[in-house]
């Protein structure tokens, strides 16, 4: 079975595409900052993060050293937390020698979740 991947030299812009959300610059957008009990870096977005007037949840995007980008919703009015994570790649981007790779990582990743 041979696989074929497309590559984007970059992604499109707002400008480019007028259904598209201004695109964060990554290096312009995000201001150094860090946590109040530990002293551990991250950085967050200080742009603009659209929403709908009516939703009163708090929204903030923070990228953290290792480079994983995180979007946090604040529901004051919730008594429970949830955590989504996407890895941006899948079971198409298994080596050959080991398919199934992209699925023991899932497992992996979840392991240390169970209550």
């Amino acid at each position: 079975m041979n696989r074929v991947f497309e590559t984007l030299e970059r992604l499109p812009t707002s400008k480019e595409c007028k259904f598209l959300p201004p695109v964060a610059n990554y290096e312009k957008d995000f201001v150094s900052r860090s946590t109040a009990d530990t002293g551990l870096p991250y950085s967050e977005f200080a742009g603009d993060l659209s929403k709908s007037e009516s939703d009163e949840r708090e929204y903030r995007l923070i990228r953290l050293p290792n480079g994983l980008t995180a979007f946090v919703i604040h529901d004051s009015l919730e008594s429970k937390a949830c955590a989504a994570l996407d890895v941006n790649v899948g079971s198409l981007a298994d080596p050959p020698a080991f398919q199934g790779l992209a699925h023991f990582c899932e497992h992996l990743l979840f392991m240390v979740c169970i209550p």
